[in-house]
């Protein structure tokens, strides 16, 4: 069970975006395919035979599932998520702490990069407002943006997706203010 199934919602309207195993599985496999292919091909060069063909088809599958399977291993059991309510916001990247910050305390988040790898950046007005809950885990990812502390979470694969968390979370403070 997720720690996110193990903390009750603070309130009944909370919208829990989920980073899925079977997601996180499949992107990185097809991360790691076209990745496998180049250093394949730079390996081997550029002619290939029938044989070298299907041999590096094979080795680019294999690798690509071995590599998608560790993915999945290292993240371990506590995969990010996030979940907005009237009350806060709540969040957890990968293998680390959840932290619950109430709307008054969020200045501002966003979203940085693109694709898997889309990042959401909460700026706290102070971090002495975001309560960090105990578990063994590591502590939350704090890093300075213009001169002021932001929590980050990966939140590419999450499913719905970036856009409609970030749509959900301009939405709420707006309606809960």
């Amino acid at each position: 069970m997720a720690v996110v199934d193990l903390i009750p919602a603070p309130a009944g309207d909370a919208v829990t975006f989920r980073l899925r195993r079977s997601r996180l599985w499949l992107r990185m496999a097809l991360i790691f395919i076209p990745v496998f292919v180049l250093f394949r091909g730079i390996a081997m060069g550029l002619s290939l035979e029938e044989w070298d063909f299907t041999e590096t088809v094979s080795w680019v599958l294999l690798a690509a599932i071995a590599g998608a399977t560790g993915t999945v291993f290292g993240a371990g059991r506590n995969l990010g998520w996030v979940r907005a309510s009237a009350v806060g916001l709540e969040f957890a990247a990968t293998r680390r702490r959840p932290v619950f910050l109430p709307w008054s305390a969020v200045r501002s988040v966003g979203l940085r990069f693109a694709g898997p790898l889309t990042e959401l950046l909460v700026t706290p007005t102070s971090l002495n407002a975001a309560v960090v809950v105990a578990v063994p885990a590591w502590a939350p990812r704090v890093r300075r943006r213009s001169g002021a502390p932001a929590f980050i979470v990966d939140v590419g694969l999450m499913t719905p997706g970036p856009s409609a968390l970030l749509a959900e979370l301009n939405r709420r403070p707006v309606a809960h203010r």
